[in-house]
């Protein structure tokens, strides 16, 4: 058994004309909590697509599992897919289902598990997301908090191997973020599971990430522990990390010389 579970490398993808990635290297080891953050639209939602084989890459390599994802014929990756869990970021619960419905999903769909077994995990995963009471409720009747506990449950209904968390604190309250922030942390340990969050929350993050990478402008411009990003000297992750309006990361979307631009449409709106 090899020390990582996940290992990108030299990785390239793009959208449309837009390149994502180019070049990007990192390694998700077992049993930890691994970080990928950066700036909105630097591409960690596709990260998790790209490893979860929804995406595939121009160039590159990604193996999960000791698998190179990209070469998997459909019921290898159906296969794969079983051994990870997915925690969506709008927690992407089937509105017309209840908590216990949700959670039981999963279950049915990848096993030939009798009903009172999959009652019984159904119970277990509810508890220790401590929503047990909540099993008989829809959706649209719970709060985002929980809405996203329930989806948490969901997604280690099969006790994964590997469990993927898109931006798992945004839009949660304080409290439902502490919540969260220890849950991931107790199941990680608890359950034996291997980690990834993508995430733009550095605090709630670097918290409980045993080592994380930084993505912006389709690379990797720094990686560590908490500890040593938090301690960087390089200007653009010391701007990120500490949250500064200033730095390498400009305010301002690239456009043409402001007085110019507003001149010219005032020169416009005398001629119309």
């Amino acid at each position: 058994m090899t020390e990582n579970l996940a290992v990108v490398e030299d990785l390239h993808f793009s959208r449309a004309a837009t390149p994502i990635f180019s070049g990007v290297n990192l390694r998700v080891r077992r049993g930890q909590i691994t970080a990928v953050m950066g700036p909105s639209g630097t591409g960690k939602t596709t990260l998790l697509k790209l490893l979860g084989g929804q995406l595939q890459p121009a160039s590159g390599k990604i193996s999960v599992f000791d698998q190179e994802v990209a070469r998997l014929e459909r019921s290898a990756l159906f296969k794969l897919r079983s051994r990870m869990g997915m925690l969506f970021q709008s927690g992407a619960l089937f509105t017309d289902m209840s908590v216990y419905e949700n959670v039981a999903f999963p279950l049915r769909v990848h096993t030939d598990l009798p009903e009172t077994m999959v009652r019984d995990l159904v119970l277990i995963k509810l508890e220790a997301v401590g929503l047990r009471g909540a099993r008989d409720l829809m959706p649209a009747e719970l709060s985002g908090g929980m809405t996203r506990r329930v989806a948490l449950a969901r997604a280690i209904a099969l006790d994964p191997e590997l469990l993927m968390y898109d931006e798992p604190f945004v839009g949660q309250d304080p409290i439902s973020m502490g919540v969260l922030v220890q849950l991931i942390k107790r199941l990680n340990q608890v359950l034996g599971l291997t980690s990834i969050i993508v995430s733009h929350d550095i605090g709630e993050t670097l918290s409980i990430a045993d080592y994380a990478y930084i993505l912006s402008g389709g690379r990797v411009i720094a990686e560590g522990t908490p500890a040593e990003l938090e301690a960087s000297k390089q200007a653009e992750v010391r701007q990120f990390v500490g949250g500064l309006p200033d730095g390498p990361v400009p305010f301002h979307y690239p456009a043409a010389d402001f007085s110019e631009d507003l001149f010219g449409i005032a020169k416009e709106a005398d001629h119309a």
